[in-house]
């Protein structure tokens, strides 16, 4: 199912249809400020492995975050002050921060070092979709695994017609995935060097 969707004038049926699909562990495409993204309910794992499974993609491989703000983030990742203040400067935006995870985080989503990767779109609706059922959401891109970013709505819901149950119609857009960046122990270290400029990150 493909709709449209604006957190700014939602409409009261299409908001409860993503909702009930979110909160009953369903799998929603959504547009961002990079790639479409894929995502469920953080505390799903059942949703989680069926996304790993569509995109064929090995479970070692860590899965991102979406969180509204900040306070979302320090509820499930560990920030420095100087942490705080360089995603300060950067989020909303295009980057995932790597950061050391808290133990509320489904280990399935964790790297083997304990780490997890944070993100805040500087896009309305993913940040909705998290507020919607007021907690994180995961993110994953819309691609099977070494394959191209799948940019229209329409090449989603056929691609992952089995997996997806919403599509949110974004328009087609131009594929540029995030910058990636580690920040443990104040050591910055660039993962993916993606949409987001690094002149903000580097000294």
């Amino acid at each position: 199912m493909i709709v449209e969707w604006d957190p700014a004038r939602p409409r009261k049926k299409i908001t409860g249809i993503i909702k009930e699909v979110l909160s009953s562990g369903g799998i929603i495409a959504y547009p961002t400020d990079t790639v479409y993204g894929m995502g469920c309910d953080l505390f799903n794992i059942k949703a989680i492995r069926k996304l790993y499974l569509a995109k064929r993609l090995d479970e070692k491989r860590a899965l991102s975050v979406i969180c509204r703000d900040f306070k979302d983030i320090s509820n499930y990742a560990v920030m420095s002050d100087s942490a705080f203040e360089l995603l300060k400067g950067c989020l909303p935006g295009p980057y995932t921060f790597v950061l050391k995870a808290r133990k509320i985080m489904p280990k399935l989503l964790m790297t083997e070092k304990k780490e997890v990767g944070i993100r805040i779109p500087d896009h309305p609706v993913p940040v909705a979709l998290a507020g919607l059922i007021e907690r994180p959401i995961i993110n994953t891109s819309a691609r099977i695994s070494g394959e191209e970013f799948l940019s229209d709505p329409r090449e989603i819901e056929k691609s992952f017609k089995d997996t997806v149950d919403v599509v949110i119609d974004g328009g087609i857009m131009i594929s540029s995935p995030s910058s990636v960046i580690r920040l443990l122990n104040d050591t910055i270290e660039v993962l993916r060097e993606g949409k987001g400029s690094l002149k903000k990150i580097l000294p």
